[in-house]
């Protein structure tokens, strides 16, 4: 299926004359093709624009270049020099007036810092995208608006995330950005299989939400087949392989864990390792496989100590004990099991002050005209 977004591009390319206008559409264009994991044809389009313009720099189409440079990093493996390159694109459309690339490269930044955890910077990138886009604008008012549906899902309060994720859809379906639409349901997705994830962990479990959320993932490999993305295509299967372990279904979710695992992490998803090691460990016990659990577990433990996000180091922690236990050491998952809640308790200290923050900061715009 062709992308509506990227047809639109490609007629606007074909009858623009203006030399930098056409170049400011093919890196537009650069960025959707990176957006959809399609990083030789995003390339080729940015290098042959590079030449082009290497003797006499445009600020538009710098600035655009930057923009598409940061989704290529972003997309291929979650990079850190993407927010770099974001805030040179934000930097440079600023200072030469270019308001509509301005809040695009705001909306990004936001998208961004909400994956680092900058919640402050956040909510200001969201602001200045919303209030600097005009109603129009969906490119840069479906990211913003997803960016906030997605941190007031992530806070725990899903009703307040809903007309966020609405409105963020009618903007996608404007632009006919079917790679965004994928990104809305990646979101949902993955932000309800979390939390179907922590209530199976913390005492709650609800064998109903794993499954809904399993079906989910099912219905986006279908449509990302549909349209073509090809980008971080371990995002998937591992949130899958996750589900299905807490679904007891453990030899298709070791499966995945196996088959995908590495990819993950080339993807850039490093942070997710520790959960990714504990439920592998898991699922080895439960096949049998005492070494290769005794291994994982151990990895597990190891990776601990690098930089991850308070929920799924609790989320780590909990199946962790679980491994402990098994194999019958006793005190190692009584201490794991007291810091996941501990875990979990600042987990749930941050989610409210991420409603307070958001409730703040966006007191003054309203979610069905954003």
């Amino acid at each position: 299926m062709r992308s509506r977004l990227l047809t639109r591009l490609d007629a606007a390319i074909a009858k623009a004359r203006n030399p930098v206008e056409v170049a400011c559409l093919k890196a537009e264009r650069a960025c959707f093709l990176a957006r959809q994991g399609q990083m030789a044809q995003a390339r080729l389009l940015r290098d042959a624009l590079h030449t082009q313009f290497a003797w006499r720099p445009h600020a538009a189409v710098s600035a655009w270049l930057s923009l598409a440079e940061g989704l290529h990093d972003y997309y291929s493996r979650l990079g850190g020099s993407a927010r770099d390159r974001v805030m040179r694109a934000h930097a440079l459309s600023g200072a030469a007036h270019l308001a509509p690339l301005r809040a695009l490269s705001a909306a990004w930044l936001a998208h961004m810092d909400m994956a680092s955890h900058d919640m402050a910077r956040m909510v200001q990138h969201v602001r200045e995208a919303l209030l600097g886009a005009q109603p129009d604008h969906h490119s840069a008012r479906s990211r913003a608006c997803l960016v906030v549906a997605y941190a007031y899902h992530f806070a725990g309060d899903e009703n307040r995330a809903l007309p966020w994720y609405a409105r963020s859809r009618i903007h996608a379906t404007a632009d006919g950005d079917e790679a965004h639409l994928s990104a809305l349901m990646h979101n949902q997705a993955s932000l309800r299989g979390n939390q179907a994830r922590l209530a199976a962990m913390f005492g709650q479990a609800s064998p109903e939400a794993t499954r809904q959320a399993l079906l989910s993932t099912e219905s986006i490999t279908r449509f990302d087949a549909g349209i073509g993305t090809a980008a971080l295509v371990s995002l998937v299967p591992m949130m899958q392989a996750q589900l299905l372990t807490h679904d007891e279904r453990w030899p298709e979710a070791l499966a995945l864990f196996e088959l995908h695992f590495d990819t993950a992490m080339a993807d850039g998803l490093e942070r997710m390792k520790p959960c990714f090691l504990a439920d592998r460990a898991w699922c080895r016990l439960q096949m049998g496989e005492r070494k290769l659990a005794v291994a994982d577990a151990e990895a597990a433990e190891l990776s601990l100590r690098q930089p991850c996000d308070l929920d799924d180091r609790a989320l780590a922690q909990a199946r962790l004990a679980q491994v402990k236990e098994r194999l019958g050491e006793a005190r190692e998952a009584a201490l794991l099991r007291e810091r996941a809640r501990s875990d979990l308790q600042a987990h749930h200290v941050e989610q409210q002050r991420l409603v307070a923050l958001l409730d703040e900061a966006l007191a003054d715009i309203d979610p069905a005209t954003a």
